[in-house]
């Protein structure tokens, strides 16, 4: 039998320290665009429970040791003693939808045959992170989901940590004119969603970033100046009649506005009265196929169809038709001619509803040319592309993209001095609000180098679905809109004046 004096002697020489030396998140492999660049310096300082347990268990005699120790603390209390040996280990810290702390897990092996070893938990998480810089923020910001959760404000941000999977709303209050700014988010994890209030000068950004182990969208939430609000309550003043019922474009000639149904109707164009709605004249475009008519766009003498409504992604049928204003002011039936087209960056047509960059609605004339703007349903963002106006088939040239924080439904360009309107809309449920861009100052016809000025007009419960919009020379104008049916309820389709004389 050995002696206490023995024993004691025995335990020192094999037995050692298991150090928690720190805890560091698996790197996370992104598929980064092109634009994006990387900053390996730049991580947020990681905000974890304020104590976490690690399950330690011997693989050689089964027996079982726990670590209680702060993560955020490592200077005390996260040593053990152990005897030498192999170990397994698990930890798992868990948290509910949305937390103040960054739950993890972490499970691996380790060898004690030394006095001291040191470990570095690598951690897993199914959580991202919403930060918003506090510069010209009001209140607190607050994520709504299910119910309302104030964000915490460390340093120069506020944040929060979010279960993957889960669509919080994201509503900043900024301190210029105290409006509220929404952005609907899809959390996924390992992704950094951070946000800035700026003060638009016309030349802000939004940048994609990536950062070491979390991948970071940073994104500038701007706030206009000089005199440009960032929202105007437009008021319908007039229901479209039927059989207007899904106004998807807006023309002005003959002295009164034009409109047609989207896809499935009838290849029908619609003079109709601004005081009531009514329709005035019925034209047939009697070769043409309402395959998805969603815009119209006008020079002096033609009127141009855009039927590119491409929700799945797949056509390859891509028309525009031409017809020649005073035929359409004559005849109730007019024979188009038609121009063809294929993007130039699209080399996959499989089917991907409301789920694809190649979705379009949106188009005007200028330059003796036409130009198309996208409907991204996967990043919110337009691309510009431009096409000759003549018959003929041909390739759409893309011009360049831009972040318009929703989905574009109509554009139109003031002829006289160059002032450009995109519409659209930011698919956010009951929290979807209509918005418009009023570009302005641009150089060359380099469209999103210029001014520009971002503008929510309000929601569609009162404005029904915006997807047609016609500029005057003196920037005011009509926008129209089609029904809404969901269930039992029913919006009518709206035409709605605006005046934003002053605001480009």
């Amino acid at each position: 039998m050995l002696s206490a004096c023995e024993n004691e002697d025995t335990k020192d020489l094999n037995q050692g320290t298991l150090i928690i030396s720190g805890i560091s998140l698996e790197e996370y492999q992104s598929n980064a665009s092109l634009n994006s660049r990387i900053e390996s310096q730049s991580n947020w300082p990681h905000i974890y429970a304020s104590e976490v347990v690690l399950m330690i268990n011997s693989t050689t005699t089964n027996e079982n040791y726990e670590l209680r120790f702060n993560p955020n603390d490592l200077s005390t209390g996260s040593s053990l003693s152990l005897p030498y040996g192999d170990y397994s280990y698990e930890l798992s810290s868990t948290g509910e939808d949305v937390e103040t702390f960054l739950p993890i897990s972490a499970k691996g092996t380790f060898r004690l045959n030394q006095p001291n070893l040191n470990l570095s938990l690598q951690a897993t998480t199914t959580y991202g992170l919403i930060t918003v810089n506090k510069s010209n923020v009001k209140n607190t910001p607050i994520l709504v989901l299910g119910q309302s959760y104030e964000m915490t404000l460390i340093g120069d941000f506020y944040y929060s940590y979010v279960q993957e999977g889960k669509e919080p709303v994201l509503e900043v209050i900024e301190n210029i004119f105290g409006n509220t700014i929404r952005r609907n988010l899809v959390i996924l994890a390992y992704r950094h969603y951070n946000f800035i209030i700026k003060v638009s000068d016309g030349q802000g950004k939004v940048v994609d970033i990536l950062v070491e182990d979390f991948e970071l969208i940073e994104e500038e939430l701007l706030v206009n100046i000089g005199g440009v609000p960032t929202s105007i309550n437009l008021s319908p003043t007039t229901t479209l009649q039927a059989p207007l019922l899904e106004s998807s474009g807006l023309a002005y000639f003959g002295g009164e506005l034009w409109s047609h149904n989207d896809s499935g109707n009838t290849n029908e164009i619609f003079q109709f009265s601004r005081t009531n709605g009514a329709i005035l004249k019925t034209v047939t475009i009697s070769n043409a196929t309402n395959v998805d008519w969603e815009d119209f766009a006008e020079n002096e003498t033609h009127l141009f169809i855009g039927d590119f409504g491409n929700n799945n992604g797949n056509r390859t049928d891509l028309t525009i038709y031409r017809v020649k204003k005073s035929d359409v002011l004559t005849n109730t039936s007019v024979t188009a001619e038609k121009i063809s087209f294929k993007y130039e960056d699209q080399t996959v047509f499989s089917t991907a509803p409301n789920n694809n960059n190649f979705d379009c609605e949106a188009f005007f004339f200028a330059n003796d040319s036409l130009y198309l703007f996208s409907k991204n349903w996967t990043d919110n963002q337009t691309r510009w592309y431009s096409l000759p106006s003549k018959p003929g088939d041909y390739v759409a040239k893309l011009k360049g993209s831009f972040n318009v924080q929703g989905l574009i439904t109509a554009a139109d360009i003031n002829t006289r001095t160059g002032d450009i309107i995109l519409l659209g809309y930011t698919n956010q449920g009951f929290a979807t609000q209509s918005f418009v861009w009023l570009l302005s100052g641009y150089p060359d016809f380099d469209i999103f180098e210029g001014k520009r000025n971002r503008i929510s007009i309000g929601s569609p419960l009162v404005l029904s679905q915006t997807e047609g919009v016609y500029l005057f020379e003196d920037n005011t104008g009509w926008i129209s809109s089609e029904r809404i049916v969901g269930g039992t309820i029913v919006l009518p389709p709206r035409l709605i004046p605006f005046n934003f004389r002053n605001l480009f």
